[in-house]
């Protein structure tokens, strides 16, 4: 009778394999920051974009104004889409980023017709940890309801 093959790893075999992943991820790790940092900015970005085309188009379903408004003045800690005294959804505080809107504006408003009430609105995006490369980031919205993101500062 012939002994049967061993199956499974040597622990050889398993210290090779660990040695290698963890040099690829310390490797990998600088690399990370920098990456969640970029992807925390675009988020908000897109948050504030689909904030605008929710409220744009509950204006237009309801042919009543919306107001979208920073939660405490601070457009970091959050905001509200609001009618009249109902409030249609809220967004919460985004961590490590820091939004500023152009001319210290705390709302915006949407009429029935889809319209923004206000002039263009800009917001800044940028991170808060002070070791990132990341570029602030521009989020635009026109007088339609137009977003328009742009790497840099708002001019």
């Amino acid at each position: 009778m012939r002994p049967r093959p061993r199956r499974g790893f040597t622990t050889i075999e398993l210290m090779v394999t660990l040695t290698v992943f963890v040099t690829l991820m310390l490797i990998a790790m600088p690399y990370m920051g920098g990456f969640l940092q970029s992807q925390r900015i675009k988020n908000a970005s897109m948050d504030i974009a689909s904030t605008v085309a929710f409220a744009r188009s509950e204006a237009l379903k309801r042919n009543a104004t919306v107001n979208v408004t920073a939660s405490g003045s601070n457009w970091s800690k959050g905001w509200s889409v609001v009618t009249g005294s109902t409030t249609i959804r809220s967004y919460g505080a985004l961590q490590n980023v820091s939004i500023s809107a152009g001319g210290s504006a705390t709302s915006f408003s949407f009429s029935g017709d889809g319209r923004m009430q206000t002039t263009a609105l800009s917001f800044q995006l940028q991170p808060t940890e002070s070791n990132t490369r990341q570029q602030p980031l521009c989020v635009t919205v026109g007088t339609t309801g137009r977003v328009q993101s742009t790497k840099g500062t708002c001019s």
